[in-house]
């Protein structure tokens, strides 16, 4: 008698299982069927292809909205032809590499802690222009102007009235 009973278990067990399995077939045909309006699949691979095309290129997209920065300028500060100047900059981002392009033609610098120190080895005004650089894009935040000025000769104080170094 004992095997009977497990036997007719087991075949509940089957049964419902079969039951159930019947019954999700049924709810996701009625979803199928239910569906008033279908998409052929052209329509959707033709608005993936448009979307797709209408996206801006990476070099032409809006900048980079989290990365701030901003160079310190001082209209009374200007940088001597042979002499080290430190560009600082305040606001800038963790994580970000910030880059100066310093229009003289010697390509762009890397800022180091929010400084970067450069000599200019020609006299002019450049156009330096800020830029930084987060998870594969580029944006280009400020543009200043430099005057660089020939070095100042300072003269040494005489050792004495008579005697001149």
């Amino acid at each position: 008698m004992e095997e009977t009973t497990k036997t007719s278990g087991k075949n509940r067990e089957v049964i419902l299982l079969i039951l159930v399995a019947l019954i999700g077939a049924a709810g996701l045909l009625a979803l199928q069927f239910a569906r008033k309006t279908p998409a052929p699949r052209s329509d959707e691979r033709s608005m993936v292809q448009t979307g797709a095309q209408n996206a801006a290129p990476e070099a032409v997209s809006a900048p980079i909205q989290k990365i701030t920065g901003n160079l310190v300028t001082r209209d009374e500060e200007y940088p001597e032809v042979g002499q080290p100047f430190v560009f600082r900059m305040t606001n800038f981002s963790q994580g970000a590499t910030y880059e100066l392009e310093m229009g003289d033609g010697s390509g762009r610098k890397t800022f180091t802690d929010g400084e970067l120190k450069y000599v200019y080895k020609k006299t002019g005004e450049f156009q330096v222009t800020l830029y930084a650089r987060y998870e594969g894009q580029e944006a280009k935040l400020q543009t200043i102007t430099k005057r660089v000025k020939v070095q100042r000769q300072t003269q040494k104080p005489p050792i004495s009235d008579i005697i001149e170094d």
